[in-house]
C-alpha cells in the first residue's frame, strides 16, 4: 500500500472505530439497549463505502471494470440488509435476503476472473451478465430449500448456512490474494491488493458475527460482533483513499505464475457454478436443472469467445512477426533481398544441392566505377542507379528458385540452383546485356553508361564450400580484364 503520513493513519483509525465505540457506549448512555443500532450501523457503513465506491469510478487511477464490480458487490449486501431491516420482526419471506447476502460475492468473482488479456467487448459482456444473473438464481434456488414456509432458515440448517458463508468469504478471499500477487500491472496489483485488504477484514469481522448469531457469548462480546460488520466497509473507504495515487510497480519475476493465474482465473467461475449445483435438488425441478444448464451453456460460450480471441489474437502476432521477419530480410534501399536473407539462402540451397546431387552456381555482381558516379553526381543519384540496377538484375532471372540479394554496397549476389556452369554463364551474359542496354547515364563508364562486372562460379555437390568465395575471385579477375563482363570459374 501507498505510504500515507501519521495524520491519516490516525484518522483511518478514528473512522474504523466510530462505530463500534458509538454501539458500545450509546446504549450505556441512555440505560436503554438499542439491538436494531447495529443494523442500522452496518447499514451506514455499507452505505457510505459504496458511495465513495461509485465517487473513485471518475478517478483515473482506479480500472473503471473493477470499480464497477466493487459498487456491485457492496450494492447487493446494501440491498440484502435493507431487505432485513424493512421485514424484521416479520412473519413474511426473508429468502431474498439470504440471496443478496450471498450474491454480493457474484460481481467480485466477476473482477477476479476477468483479466487484462481477454477481449471486453459487447457480445462478452452480455455473456458475462446472462452468467451473473444465474449465478444469483441459483443462489436463490439454493437458499430457498433452506427456508421454512415463511422464508425463515430451518434450524437445523443455520450451521451450514454459516459455514457457506465463510467458504465464500474465503473463496473470494483467495482468488483476489492470488490476483494481487500475480497482477501484470500497477492497476490491478493495487485495485486486488484493496480488494485483499476489504475481503480478509469482511472474512473475520462477518464470519464472528454470524457464529455469534449461532452460538450467543457474552452480552459485551455479542455487541461487538454485531457491528463488526462495519469494520470492514469503513475500512474500504480508508484504502480507497490511501491508494487512489499511482505508484511503482515491479512485476512478478516468475513468468509462470502471472500465466498460472490468468489460466486459472475462468475456472474459478465452473467452480462456482459447480458448488451452487450442489444446492439443486429434485425439489427444484426442471427449473432449478433448467438454469443450471443455461448457466454451464454461458460459461461454455464464455470459454469459447476468450478462445475465439486468444486464436485470432496468436493468427494476427503470427502475421505480425511474419512480416517482421520478411521485413527484416529486405534490403531498405533496393527492395531486394539482404545480406542476412543470402546467408539463409545460401545455407538453404547448399543443402538441398547435395540433397539433390545438383550443382549451385553463385554469381557475384560489381557495378563498375561506382564510387566516381557518388563522387561525381552525388549519394541521392547513387542510390538511384542501386535500385535501377537492382531491378534490372533482379528482371534478368527466370525461375521462381533462383536468388538476388545485395551483398553490400554495391555488389549483387546471385544464387542458381540446379544449374551449371554453362547456364550460370547465359544468366551472367544476360544481366551484362540487360544492364548495358538500359542505357543509365554514368560519365565516368564504359560508353558513358552504368555497366556490371559479374564473377560466376559453380561447384559439384560434393564440393559446396568456398563457392562464394571463387566467385568473388571470379568478379576481381572480370574487373582487372576490363569490366562490362563476366568471368566464369570452376569451384574445384
Amino acid at each position: 500500500m501507498a505510504r500515507q503520513p501519521l495524520t491519516h493513519y490516525a484518522m483511518y483509525a478514528v473512522l474504523i472505530a466510530v462505530l463500534p465505540l458509538a454501539h458500545l457506549l450509546v446504549p450505556s448512555a441512555i440505560h436503554e439497549q438499542t439491538p436494531e443500532l447495529a443494523d442500522y450501523a452496518m447499514l451506514l457503513s455499507a452505505v457510505l463505502a459504496f458511495a465513495y465506491t461509485v465517487l473513485c469510478l471518475r478517478k483515473p487511477g482506479y480500472d473503471r471494470r473493477y470499480m464497477v464490480c466493487l459498487a456491485l458487490g457492496v450494492g447487493c449486501w446494501i440491498a440484502g440488509m435493507s431487505y432485513a431491516i424493512a421485514r424484521s420482526g416479520t412473519d413474511e419471506n426473508l429468502v431474498s435476503t439470504y440471496v443478496l447476502f450471498v450474491s454480493y460475492g457474484a460481481p467480485l468473482l466477476y473482477a477476479a476472473v476477468t483479466t487484462s488479456d481477454e477481449p471486453s467487448s459487447h457480445p462478452r459482456r452480455v455473456v458475462d451478465g446472462i452468467l451473473l444473473i444465474l449465478l444469483v438464481v441459483l443462489c436463490y434456488l439454493g437458499v430457498r430449500d433452506l427456508t421454512d414456509g415463511n422464508g425463515f432458515l430451518k434450524p437445523e440448517d443455520m450451521g451450514w448456512v454459516v459455514v457457506a458463508f465463510d467458504v465464500e468469504n474465503l473463496f473470494l478471499l483467495g482468488t483476489f490474494l492470488v490476483r494481487y500477487l500475480t497482477a501484470p500491472n500497477e492497476g490491478d496489483r493495487r485495485f486486488f491488493g484493496i480488494g485483499t485488504a476489504f475481503l480478509a477484514l469482511y472474512a473475520i469481522c462477518v464470519g464472528v458475527h454470524n457464529h455469534d448469531e449461532l452460538y450467543p457469548a457474552t452480552l459485551a462480546l455479542q455487541r461487538i460482533a454485531d457491528v463488526l460488520p462495519t469494520v470492514p466497509f469503513v475500512a474500504l473507504i480508508c484504502l480507497l483513499h490511501a491508494n487512489a495515487a499511482p505508484r511503482p510497480f515491479e512485476p512478478i519475476r516468475h513468468a509462470w505464475a502471472r500465466q498460472l493465474s490468468m489460466s486459472l482465473a475462468p475456472g474459478l467461475l465452473l467452480a462456482a457454478i459447480f458448488a451452487l449445483s450442489l444446492g439443486i435438488t429434485e425439489r427444484q425441478g426442471m427449473f432449478g436443472r433448467t438454469v443450471l444448464a443455461l448457466a454451464m451453456l454461458a460459461y461454455v460460450v464464455r470459454v469459447t469467445q476468450t478462445q475465439f480471441w486468444f486464436a485470432r489474437t496468436r493468427d494476427r502476432l503470427a502475421e505480425a512477426l511474419s512480416t517482421v521477419e520478411r521485413v527484416s530480410l529486405l534490403d531498405e534501399l533496393t527492395g531486394i533481398p539482404n545480406r542476412r536473407a543470402f546467408d539463409q539462402a545460401l545455407d538453404e540451397r547448399t543443402k538441398a544441392s547435395v540433397r539433390e546431387q545438383r550443382p549451385l552456381s553463385v554469381l557475384m555482381i560489381d557495378i563498375d566505377h561506382f564510387k566516381t558516379f557518388n563522387d561525381t553526381l552525388g549519394h541521392p543519384e547513387g542510390d538511384v542507379a542501386l535500385r535501377s540496377v537492382a531491378r534490372l538484375l533482379a528482371g534478368a532471372l527466370r525461375r521462381p528458385t533462383d536468388f538476388i540479394a545485395r551483398y553490400g554496397g554495391e555488389e549483387f549476389v546471385v544464387l542458381l540452383p540446379g544449374t551449371d556452369q554453362e547456364g550460370a554463364q547465359v544468366v551472367a551474359r544476360r544481366m551484362n546485356r540487360v544492364v548495358y542496354d538500359a542505357q543509365l547515364e554514368h560519365i565516368n563508364g564504359i560508353d558513358s553508361r552504368v555497366t556490371v562486372s559479374i564473377g560466376v562460379a559453380t561447384r559439384a555437390p560434393e564440393k559446396m564450400y568456398g563457392v562464394v568465395t571463387h566467385a568473388d575471385r571470379a568478379l576481381y579477375r572480370a574487373k582487372h580484364a576490363g569490366r562490362n563482363r563476366f568471368v566464369a570459374e570452376t569451384a574445384d
